[in-house]
C-alpha cells in the first residue's frame, strides 16, 4: 500500500512540475520513392522503392545495312535539297560504296570509299528518297575548255573525261540506281544486282568496257543517273532516267551498241542538254571550239537556252590560228590568260541546257545541295509510270533488290553498293 501511494505521489509531482513522461517507441525512417527502372528517362539512382513513375523514349525508326524501309505517310516532304524534319521519323539505311580495283578505267580511283545513308517514304502516288554522302567538294568542271599551249600549234581543248592521274579529275559528281523491270531476270538480279549488268565485258574486245551492256536477250535494267552538271543545275533538277538493255553478241557488237555500251536514255521529247562543241577552219585547218560562250565570265559550268535567246551568251563564229575567237560583238584571245588547262578561272563549260526532259526521260524529280562536306539529294518518282516497258514498277506489297553508286568527280570511275533491299512497311 504505501509502494502504491509512492508511486502515485511521484507521478503527481512530476506532473505538477510540467514533467511528462513519454515511453520509449522504436523509429522508422521512410523510404525514397521514384523511378527505379535504370533504362527509364527519368531514372532516379537515389531511389528506393520505385512509384510507377517511370517514363520511356519512343523508340527511333533504327538503321540497316541492307534494308532500305519505305515510310507510308500522308504528306509529302518538301523537294528542294535541305532535310524535312518528317526526314526524322524514317529508318536509315547506312553504308559505304567501294571503288573495285579489278576495272581498268577505275584505276585513279582505286581504294576510295563514300560513307552513305539512304532513306525513303512514299504516300499513295510517289515514293520519296533522301541520300547523304560525304564528299568534300561539289564538282562542276566537267571537261571544260581550255587552250593548249603545250602543243604546236596551240588549240583550244577539253579536258579529260577520264583520268589519266590521282590529280586529272576533272568531272562532276554524280549518283545511279538500279533496279529491276517486269523482263529483268530476277535469278540473276536478286543475287549480284548491278554486277549482274555492269563490267562484265571482256576488256580487250576493243570498246567502251566500262559502259553498261546486260547479255540476257529480252531483258531490260532500269537506271537513275543524277549528273551534277547536266541534270542537277537548277535549270533542270532531274534524274536521267535510263535503261540497260541487251547487246545480243558482246563479241560482235552493232555500231550503235559500241557506241552505247547497252546503255540507252528513256524517251524525251525536249530538254536535257547539248555538247557545247562544233568545228571551224582556223586558215590552215579544222578545229574543235565551244559552240557558245559568255564573255569576261569567270567560273561557270553551264550555259542555259535563255543565255542564247538574251543574248548573254555568244555563237562563236570564227577561230584564227593562234586560237583567237571571233563572236558577234568582239574576240576572245586565249593569251589573255585564264583558259590555263586545270586552273584557269575563265574556261568555257562542256554544255548548253535545254532545261527539263518532256517525256519518260524526265520521270525523276531531284533537288541537291552541297554542304561543304557532303551532298544532300532529295529526289521523287511516281510509284508506277506509262513506260513500263524500262521503269521499275513500285507495287508496295512487294521487295526491290537494287544497287547503289556514288561518282565522286568521275565520268566512269564510282563506288558501288550491290544488293541492297527497298522494303514498304
Amino acid at each position: 500500500m504505501k509502494t502504491k501511494k509512492f508511486k502515485l505521489l511521484t507521478v503527481l509531482g512530476a506532473l505538477s512540475m510540467g514533467i511528462i513522461l513519454i515511453a520509449p517507441t522504436s523509429c522508422k525512417k521512410d523510404k525514397i520513392k521514384g523511378c527505379t527502372d535504370p533504362v527509364a528517362t527519368n531514372y532516379s539512382s537515389t531511389a528506393e522503392e520505385d512509384d510507377g513513375s517511370c517514363t520511356y523514349a519512343t523508340p527511333g525508326p533504327g538503321t540497316s545495312t541492307t534494308d532500305l524501309l519505305s515510310k507510308s505517310v500522308t504528306s509529302a516532304p518538301t523537294m528542294d535539297g535541305v532535310i524535312d524534319a518528317s526526314w526524322a521519323n524514317c529508318q536509315k539505311l547506312t553504308g559505304t560504296a567501294a571503288v573495285p580495283s579489278s576495272i581498268t578505267d577505275f584505276v585513279w580511283y582505286n581504294g576510295e570509299t563514300y560513307n552513305f545513308t539512304l532513306r525513303s517514304m512514299r504516300d499513295a502516288t510517289n515514293i520519296y528518297f533522301l541520300a547523304e554522302w560525304t564528299d568534300p567538294k561539289d564538282s562542276k568542271e566537267r571537261e571544260g575548255w581550255y587552250f593548249d599551249t603545250s602543243v604546236t600549234p596551240n588549240i583550244w581543248k577539253q579536258q579529260n573525261k577520264k583520268a589519266t592521274s590521282a590529280t586529272d579529275k576533272w568531272y562532276e559528281d554524280k549518283l545511279a540506281m538500279l533496279w529491276p523491270t517486269a523482263t529483268t531476270s530476277l535469278t540473276d538480279w536478286n543475287s549480284s544486282t548491278c554486277y549482274s549488268t555492269c563490267h562484265g565485258v571482256n576488256q580487250t574486245l576493243g570498246y567502251n568496257t566500262t559502259t553498261k551492256h546486260y547479255a540476257a536477250a529480252g531483258e531490260v535494267v532500269d537506271m537513275w543517273h543524277w549528273k551534277r552538271v547536266r541534270t542537277g543545275n537548277p535549270f533542270v533538277n532531274q534524274f536521267d532516267d535510263q535503261r540497260i538493255v541487251t547487246i545480243v553478241d558482246i563479241n560482235a557488237p552493232t555500231a550503235t551498241e559500241k557506241k552505247d555500251g547497252g546503255r540507252g536514255s528513256d524517251a524525251s521529247t525536249a530538254g536535257g542538254d547539248v555538247a557545247n562543241i562544233q568545228t571551224l577552219n582556223n586558215g590552215t585547218a579544222n578545229v574543235t571550239v565551244p559552240k557558245f560562250i559568255i564573255p569576261n565570265q569567270s567560273n561557270y559550268y553551264w550555259i542555259t537556252t535563255d543565255d542564247t535567246l538574251s543574248g548573254l551568251a555568244k555563237r562563236v563564229t570564227a577561230v584564227d590560228v593562234n586560237g583567237v575567237l571571233t563572236y558577234a560583238g568582239g574576240t576572245i584571245d586565249p593569251a589573255t590568260g585564264g583558259y590555263e588547262m586545270n586552273t584557269g578561272a575563265k574556261r568555257f563549260p562542256s554544255i548548253y541546257t535545254r532545261g527539263t526532259f518532256v517525256g519518260s526521260r524526265g520521270d525523276i524529280t531531284a533537288y541537291g545541295n552541297h554542304t561543304g562536306t557532303g551532298w544532300v539529294l532529295e529526289y521523287k518518282r511516281a510509284l508506277t509510270t506509262s513506260d513500263a516497258a524500262n521503269d521499275v514498277q513500285f507495287d508496295v506489297t512487294k521487295e526491290y533488290m537494287f544497287g547503289f553508286a556514288i561518282f565522286e568527280n568521275a565520268a566512269i570511275a564510282h563506288g558501288i553498293k550491290p544488293n541492297l533491299k527497298l522494303k514498304f512497311n
